[in-house]
């Protein structure tokens, strides 16, 4: 399935400093609070990112998740690590030079993996993980003129990656911004549901979100939500 994403900001730090940045996304399934991201972001001197943790927090203070990322090697496709508390299913993404490897285990399972082939990044911008967020900074203005960017979705959690459409949708009063990302085929559009989000450029953040979750219910489905994001 889909998933996606989030965050980014500019600073002016001396040379040699590290920053943190804290923020926070409160996730939403019918109205209904189902669960808290705690976003801990670690970055250089020039106010990139270098790396990440994120905890997924019930409603009742539970740890359901955690998502470790970094982006040393790339800003849009990060190696990260997911994590699932409830379960210890774990999925992600690692390189080696310019191989990049897609990783699944479902607890004490053997590990599968998958490396993604070159002829699927074909003129594509990949993205995986909180990718997005991190891409759109200086280049929401080049997308608009464009209309779409083809993207190469990763989906480690299941050994896939789909071909989607990274669409503008309209420019805002308050200087927020609508995308949408859908499925390119339109045979399997019919099945998976798109994306939204609104990038805001005051801050240059991601900050609200609809779509499916990389966090599963009860029942082990993932949740179809609506994230504010809280800087």
């Amino acid at each position: 399935m889909l998933r996606a994403f989030l965050f980014s900001i500019i600073l002016g730090s001396p040379a040699f400093a590290e920053t943190h940045e804290t923020f926070i996304g409160e996730a939403r399934e019918k109205g209904v609070l189902v669960y808290t991201e705690k976003h801990s972001v670690t970055k250089n001197a020039n106010g990139q990112p270098v790396e990440a943790v994120t905890n997924y927090v019930s409603p009742d203070g539970k740890v359901l998740g955690v998502l470790r990322s970094n982006f040393k090697d790339s800003l849009n496709l990060p190696e990260h690590t997911f994590e699932d508390e409830r379960t210890k299913a774990k999925y992600g993404i690692r390189r080696s030079g310019t191989k990049v490897e897609m990783f699944s285990q479902e607890g004490n399972e053997p590990e599968k993996t998958k490396v993604l082939e070159n002829d699927d990044a074909t003129e594509r911008l990949q993205v995986g993980c909180q990718g997005f967020n991190y891409y759109l900074f200086g280049k929401v203005d080049q997308i608009k003129e464009k209309k779409y960017l083809p993207v190469l979705f990763m989906i480690p959690g299941e050994l896939s990656s789909y071909k989607f459409e990274l669409e503008f949708i309209k420019d805002n009063p308050d200087q927020t911004v609508d995308f949408t990302v859908k499925i390119e085929s339109w045979f399997l559009r019919l099945f998976a549901p798109k994306l939204e989000f609104r990038y805001d450029r005051k801050i240059n953040r991601i900050v609200w979100y609809k779509g499916l979750s990389n966090i599963k219910n009860d029942k082990g489905k993932l949740m179809d939500v609506v994230i504010d994001y809280k800087y």
